[in-house]
């Protein structure tokens, strides 16, 4: 839920320096994003808004953006020194499952190597800060907030995903 998504944000820029970005760019330099919240939706009918957006060091950060052609615009590439932070897409009735995402190694002069060891440790502080404020559910194989859950038990539902052809795929268990 959006109040979730913003006490998430607020409580890890209180333990660890970060900096939030949009995915998208007018130009060849990140943009910074006031909220990880979007307003509209891109596959969940009715959708209202959701997460999209980037976490990375402040300061520091090795973000990389690559030019998208056909939609006149730059976009973060994961090879990027960044923590995806997406989906989330919500309506009245469905709460579609988000994650917190990123890629340890990348591919440099035709091999595999790793990210700087001081982008793993702040990613891994990130992460440790995040499971620490949301409730694991084992049920979704996911961490859940406090407004999130407290919908759900007024009747919201969560999703796995939503496809063109089914629309929302729920859990059996925890529809």
């Amino acid at each position: 839920m959006p109040a979730d998504a913003e006490a998430l944000v607020d409580q890890l820029r209180s333990q660890v320096d970060l900096a939030l970005l949009r995915p998208t760019s007018p130009g060849k330099f990140p943009v910074l994003a006031e909220s990880p919240i979007v307003k509209g939706g891109c596959q969940l009918e009715g959708s209202s808004g959701r997460i999209e957006c980037y976490l990375a060091l402040p300061l520091d950060a090795d973000v990389k953006l690559v030019y998208q052609q056909f939609a006149s615009q730059w976009i973060i590439n994961m090879d990027s020194e960044v923590i995806e932070f997406g989906g989330c897409e919500f309506n009245a009735s469905v709460l579609v499952r988000g994650r917190f995402y990123f890629v340890n190694h990348v591919p440099q002069n035709g091999t595999i190597v790793q990210k700087r060891p001081e982008f793993l440790a702040w990613a891994d502080r990130i992460f440790r800060a995040g499971k620490k404020s949301l409730r694991r559910s084992k049920v979704l194989d996911a961490y859940v907030g406090e407004e999130a859950e407290k919908w759900r038990q007024g009747g919201g539902r969560f999703a796995w995903m939503v496809t063109p052809a089914r629309g929302p795929i729920y859990t059996d268990l925890y529809g």
